[in-house]
């Protein structure tokens, strides 16, 4: 057995109370919580931002933290990565912190049930994605982002005829993919996009939940959160409108199929996800508390994730024109009929662009939503010589393993945005897990990646995508990674013929 290097303490007064969190700026974060975030980011994003140095300093792909007083063990080796998510996974469950925060809002979440339970709730739930029809998605995402354009060019075109917009992700793309999540998972468009007033009331609803569950996230103390959530009223209200909202959708959708064939309802390419599960729960092995809670657990999956992972995606094409101009050819030769012709295409038309596939990968691989999986030790194990305790948490760290020339043939520019590198040597699937590992996958992640590519190649083939100069591009995490808010705007100028 090897002792686990941490890397070293400054000495200062922070550091002796609150170890590495100290060193990383925690008091100025318990005093200015929004100044300190504005300037410096969050603490999870500043942990992320060191972990590169601190494999460096302890020579060593696996190091332990102190969070005040809480043992995090960073790893981006495979012998113990791999062990921990798959042969050993029986020592570890879902992060505590994690599966805390969940806990407050949806308890029936298949993310935080275990064992049966888990299994059971996880079973209906991929069998409903797999009843689930995307071939729907390509009008769906045309139509919401015409309706998107149509808003931004009322507000801001300018009278000489200028068509190019200024948009920001951060409030557009929020819009955008609320709209489709609402519109496949009900059937229902909430037309966020267009200023509906009371959709837009429930998308604020959302976004006060995500907002309050990243600070939890991103402070390992559950101490911490007390300290800094000033906004537990605004939260808790939040989420029983949010609950009330869904609860709402689920029980007109029961009502419509009692007394019904519920399975032959599942035969028309138009059905929604919510009566895909319906269908797969018709053996009564899910209450209503747990159809509503993964509904919910979707919703966040689809909603937040998706939106800064788009904005992430189209700020990597903004800033290289060259990659948007080869994935532009290959849209025009596959969709010669331009956007009419996308959002009229299947899934399948859209997987057989090559090109299209490279850049959503390259964007997954170089800045992932999650940028780590966290899991937490639940008893006493050794792996890689390594000795892992009760209640250490271990972060997977996918950021860095996707850049690790080791996992990658040697390349040397995986810090670059270059789709190409998969012509000749194909997504590590050991590597790069924008969607997790192993049993606890993301159940949806094939939906997410197919709204993407939809996202991708409709606004590359209707606009060109640059930034405005000058603007520095900052990310952060909140719930997950994405672009630091003011920092990810994108201008779109339409493309010619």
């Amino acid at each position: 057995m090897k002792p686990t290097p941490s890397p070293r303490l400054s000495g200062s007064l922070s550091s002796r109370l609150f170890g590495h969190l100290g060193d990383m700026g925690v008091v100025r974060l318990l005093v200015d919580p929004a100044g300190s975030a504005a300037k410096d980011g969050s603490i999870a994003y500043r942990t992320l931002q060191r972990a590169r140095g601190w494999y460096d300093e302890t020579r060593s792909s696996t190091f332990r933290l102190n969070m005040a007083g809480r043992t995090m063990v960073f790893t981006q080796d495979p012998l113990v990565y791999k062990d921990v998510l798959g042969s050993a996974q029986h020592h570890f469950t879902n992060s505590n912190v994690f599966r805390s925060m969940l806990r407050s809002f949806v308890p029936h979440s298949v993310i935080v049930l275990k064992g049966d339970a888990w299994s059971r709730v996880r079973k209906i739930a991929m069998r409903s994605i797999a009843m689930q029809t995307l071939d729907t998605l390509p009008r769906l995402v045309g139509h919401t982002v015409d309706k998107l354009v149509a808003r931004q060019l009322r507000e801001t075109a300018e009278p000489h005829g200028d068509t190019s917009l200024t948009i920001d992700p951060s409030e557009a793309f929020p819009r955008a993919t609320f709209d489709v999540f609402h519109n496949v998972m009900f059937k229902w468009d909430p037309d966020t996009v267009s200023d509906n007033p009371t959709s837009l009331g429930i998308l604020a609803n959302a976004m006060a939940i995500v907002a309050a569950s990243g600070s939890r996230v991103s402070l390992p103390p559950e101490w911490l959160w007390h300290r800094l959530q000033q906004d537990g009223r605004a939260f808790d209200a939040a989420k029983t409108a949010l609950r009330a909202q869904t609860l709402s959708f689920v029980d007109a959708r029961m009502a419509a199929f009692e007394g019904a064939n519920a399975s032959a309802r599942v035969t028309d390419d138009d059905v929604s996800l919510l009566d895909c599960m319906l269908v797969a729960a018709a053996d009564g092995n899910l209450s209503k508390n747990e159809l509503v809670d993964q509904v919910l657990t979707f919703f966040f999956a689809a909603f937040d994730t998706t939106s800064s992972s788009l904005s992430l995606l189209l700020n990597h094409l903004a800033m290289h024109p060259d990659v948007q101009t080869t994935l532009r050819a290959e849209l025009k030769v596959a969709f010669p009929g331009g956007c009419h012709d996308i959002a009229s295409a299947t899934i399948d038309a859209l997987d057989r662009c090559t090109y299209l596939t490279w850049v959503v990968d390259e964007s997954l691989r170089l800045a992932p939503h999650a940028f780590g999986i966290s899991r937490t030790c639940i008893s006493p194990c050794t792996i890689a010589e390594y000795a892992f305790e009760r209640g250490d948490v271990v972060l997977v760290d996918t950021t860095n393993i996707s850049r690790n020339p080791a996992n990658y043939g040697g390349q040397t520019d995986l810090d670059t945005f270059r789709p190409d590198r998969f012509e000749h040597f194909g997504l590590n699937k050991a590597a790069t897990m924008p969607f997790g590992f192993g049993q606890r996958i993301c159940p949806g992640r094939k939906i997410a990646v197919a709204e993407l590519k939809v996202f991708c190649a409709y606004v590359v083939t209707g606009w060109s995508l640059a930034r405005p100069p000058g603007l520095p591009f900052l990310m952060d995490i909140s719930l997950g990674l994405g672009v630091k808010k003011g920092y990810g705007t994108l201008v779109w100028t339409p493309t010619k013929g």
